[in-house]
């Protein structure tokens, strides 16, 4: 049964991911706003210290103290430190110059004095600034004795107006951080459907062989343009060319066993036939009798010669190009087979001519390389109703010899020249049956030759005739 998921993959990656993002982001923001907001603060208690020391200065260089603070405040109007309150008390606690908008009092209407405000008095010349409660609101205060300590000063600065607005966060920022949140969950998103396509395009392959449909194009399935989907793509290339192979290989199997069972069921057939004849009938004559056996003989002969064929064929398609090749000296060779012939009277009236030089060696296996010519002789005798036939050498090239092998007959249609290497097959069924033909000879030369690490063509010679050429390894020299 079909699992159902809940959620995607790409939900299932996203969401991790997203959240992720945001964490970074919000960490980067969140220490960008404080710090900057630690920096804000540090220039305001800059500037406090610097109004303290200001008026300081004014007293040691003998400048009226309450001048002094009308000229700051007057300075610090319509900046940042607008809201800024200043008070200088002398040595006595008696309060000798004062910002008129709020006093900093030391000291409450029954006498109490600020404990808050004496303790940072306190603190000599560590030049702190602290936030302070008093007057019903806070405020960011400094304080500082002169170096005689006969006057000490007070500066403030409430949290309001421009003093807020300087240490709050501009609101800038946090549309930066919705934009860049966003258009990274956006990213995120993308990166996320691109990884998984390729995870969705197997599951749909998956799917598709599950239901015996492996698509030919893999291009059509949506894998992405990266390394991951090129992977991906050679996966499923390498998987569907091994399964048309399998299926190929089924179908050749199928194909050869089929045409197997037929070519045995007619010469079966035949000499099953004969023999009924004769046990059958116990008053047939000698003569007819011998005939008749003398034909089962032949169609014996025949299976024998089918059966020893697609042995060998068999063999040829399991070993590939795994077959054991030694120098072979292809003069001797064709000498070999064109005296076997003359002795054997394998080619009727058709003479066998070769035109090889004697040094002329290859790399091949002896007994194959002499089947596989015998079997162009043989079929060039008993098809093409010539009356000569030639093997000759044409030359050397890119480490390989080169051979010809013609005759004058009649040739064949081009319609038949690319099937002649097929197994089974024949250009003229009835003539080839008359002929013993099985159809493998020419398909046996061909899987000869390849196994060699030769190839072989076929094509139709002028002015008649059929013309194969078949390339062979020369050895290599060390």
């Amino acid at each position: 049964m079909k699992r159902k998921h809940i959620l995607r993959l790409h939900w299932k990656l996203f969401f991790p991911l997203v959240a992720l993002l945001w964490l970074i982001i919000g960490i980067a923001i969140g220490y960008f706003v404080t710090h900057e907001k630690q920096r804000q603060r540090e220039n305001l208690e800059n500037r406090l210290l610097n109004v303290n020391n200001t008026v300081i200065d004014a007293y040691e260089r003998g400048v009226d103290m309450q001048k002094t603070v009308d000229f700051i405040r007057l300075f610090t109007d319509n900046t940042t430190l607008a809201p800024l309150r200043i008070t200088v008390y002398n040595s006595d606690g008696v309060m000798i110059a004062d910002n008129p908008a709020e006093t900093i009092r030391l000291y409450s209407d029954d006498g109490k004095p600020d404990e808050e405000l004496l303790r940072l008095l306190d603190s000599g010349d560590k030049a702190t600034v602290s936030d302070i409660v008093f007057n019903d609101g806070k405020s960011m205060i400094n304080s500082k004795k002169s170096r005689d300590g006969r006057i000490y000063t007070f500066a403030a600065l409430p949290y309001e107006g421009e003093v807020i607005d300087f240490l709050s966060t501009d609101p800038t920022v946090w549309v930066v951080v919705i934009l860049l949140g966003l258009l990274s969950s956006a990213l995120a998103y993308l990166g996320a459907r691109a990884v998984c396509r390729n995870v969705y395009s197997l599951r749909n392959y998956a799917d598709a062989i599950a239901g015996d449909r492996v698509p030919d194009d893999i291009d059509s399935l949506s894998f992405s343009r990266d390394e991951l989907g090129d992977v991906s793509r050679n996966l499923l290339t390498l998987y569907r060319d091994k399964i048309h192979a399998e299926q190929e290989k089924i179908h050749y199997e199928h194909q050869i066993a089929m045409n197997v069972s037929h070519e045995l069921n007619t010469p079966v057939g035949i000499i099953k036939g004969y023999i009924d004849t004769v046990l059958n009938d116990h008053d047939m004559p000698d003569e007819l009798k011998t005939k008749f056996l003398e034909r089962a003989k032949q169609n014996t002969d025949r299976l024998a010669n089918l059966v020893n064929d697609v042995s060998m064929v068999m063999r040829l398609q399991e070993s590939g190009n795994n077959i054991e090749t030694v120098p072979v000296n292809m003069h001797d060779l064709a000498q070999r087979i064109s005296e076997d012939i003359i002795q054997g009277h394998i080619t009727d009236n058709m003479t066998f001519e070769y035109d090889i030089p004697r040094d002329c060696i290859v790399m091949g296996h002896e007994s194959l390389l002499t089947n596989a010519l015998l079997n162009l002789i043989y079929n060039a005798a008993r098809h093409s109703g010539g009356t000569r036939m030639q093997l000759k050498w044409t030359g050397s090239e890119n480490g390989n010899h080169t051979f010809t092998f013609a005759d004058d007959g009649i040739g064949v249609d081009d319609e038949h020249l690319e099937r002649l290497f097929d197994l089974f097959y024949r250009v003229d069924t009835g003539r080839s049956r008359k002929n013993g033909g099985t159809g493998l000879g020419l398909s046996l030369v061909h899987r000869i030759i390849t196994a060699m690490a030769g190839q072989i063509t076929v094509a139709n010679a002028h002015p008649t005739g059929l013309l194969f050429t078949l390339t062979l390894p020369q050895p290599t020299t060390e």
